[in-house]
């Protein structure tokens, strides 16, 4: 009986060691899928980017209309996007300093909650859904102005 006890409690501690297996740093799944990319990174794409990259005269060759331009391999160039490092990412480069964006000379681009979306999409595998919610189409930027109760 007892003998049963001891094996019972040591498969228990087993099966909580492997509970608690910590996640991967580089997973190979996209870990902000479909409904992050639809929520917070397409209409930062959609109303920041899509204005100059789309077409097919974009600048650095990069159109944000569709996926297959942002993961096309590229000749003697970093890639544009490499999943799970946004260090490695011509597009984060871009995005997150004035200095990685060749049009613009005093600040970034993206305002700084817009780069950690960039970069968290990067960083959690950058998910970019097939058709129609993958296809970007242009928005204007209306920036946000404080409420009557704002300060």
């Amino acid at each position: 009986m007892s003998r049963c006890l001891i094996f019972g409690a040591g498969a228990l501690l087993l099966l909580a060691a492997c509970a608690r297996k910590p996640a991967p740093e580089r997973p190979f799944e996209a870990l902000a899928g479909h409904g992050y990319f639809v929520k917070y990174l397409k209409p930062v794409f959609e109303t920041r980017c899509l204005r100059c990259h789309q077409g097919a005269d974009a600048p650095a060759g990069l159109s944000l209309v569709q996926r297959s331009s942002l993961y096309a391999p590229r000749k003697n160039a970093r890639p544009f996007v490499v999943p799970g490092d946004p260090d490695a990412s011509l597009l984060y480069g871009a995005v997150s300093s004035a200095a990685g964006h060749p049009l613009v000379s005093a600040a970034p681009l993206l305002d700084e909650s817009e780069i950690a979306i960039v970069r968290e999409w990067i960083e959690d595998g950058a998910f970019w859904p097939d058709a129609p919610e993958g296809f970007l189409r242009p928005r204007v930027f209306v920036p946000r102005k404080k409420g009557l109760l704002e300060r």
